[in-house]
Order: C-alpha cells, then structure tokens, then sequence
C-alpha cells in the first residue's frame, strides 16, 4: 500500500459556523478573502475550483455549517497524480467557530508541509481576516 501524507489543524475563525461555511463555499465571498474565480457546487459529487482554477476537485461532503469536503488537486501536480482529500469540519466555539481541517493523501510529506503553511498563508489567516473587518466595518 502506498504512503499517505498528511496536513491537519485546527483553527479559530471569528464568525460562526454558518458564516464559516458560507465564506468557503460562495464564490461572492471567496473573492473578498480569496481573491479570484471560485465555484463549489452546493452537492456531493458538484465541481470544486478555488483560486482561478489553480485548484480543481469535487465536493464529497456538503453539510452547511458542519462539514465541507472536497478531493483537490493543484494544475502543477502531474496527471498521474491522484487528488488529495480535503475534510474541513466546523463547530461553535465561544470565539466563534472552532475549523478542523484535515487534508490527506499528499504525495510526500514535503508537499504536505508546504500545503499546510499555504492553508494558513492563503486560506485561514485570510478567511478570520475577512470577518475581523467585516465586524469592524459594521461597528464603524
């Protein structure tokens, strides 16, 4: 059986779930934080695309405000490359919403750990900064 790699932490994002899962799946969002064309069809089985299409996949779990899932794969990871998994899990928090995010099935440990420093950099730290603003926007 081949290795598997794997990238998970958790996270606390300042808005509830609902907001949460709305920010990763609604392609109006996705820009404001994201930046770029997205689409995540709202169904398992539906199309995943994140950043301009860099990162391709399909959704293989939708449960608004709990769980979202989708396989992902990079245009720069060779075609022979199967897809990893993605499993971002969402519950309350007093802070707002506690985010575990569980990404397996890299191709090395390497890929695994730059994924993860990319899921902070450009997803994570990105998202809380969206509703860190739009909170302080709305209090201005």
């Amino acid at each position: 059986m081949a290795e598997s790699f794997t990238f998970k932490t958790t996270y606390i994002v300042y808005a509830s779930p609902k907001e949460v899962f709305e920010a990763l799946t609604d392609s109006g969002i996705i820009a404001a934080w994201g930046g770029g064309i997205s689409v995540v069809e709202n169904n398992v089985g539906g199309h995943f695309e994140w950043f301009d299409g860099d990162v391709e996949g399909q959704v293989t779990a939708f449960m608004p405000g709990q769980e979202l899932g989708f396989s992902w794969k990079p245009v720069e990871w060779s075609k022979n490359t199967k897809p990893s998994q993605v499993t971002i899990k969402l519950k309350e928090h007093s802070a707002g919403t506690d985010l575990v995010l569980i990404h397996t099935d890299f191709p090395s440990q390497d890929i695994a750990d730059r994924s993860g420093n990319g899921w902070i950099d450009f997803v994570l730290d990105p998202l809380n900064d969206y509703f860190v603003t739009q909170k302080e926007f709305k209090q201005s």
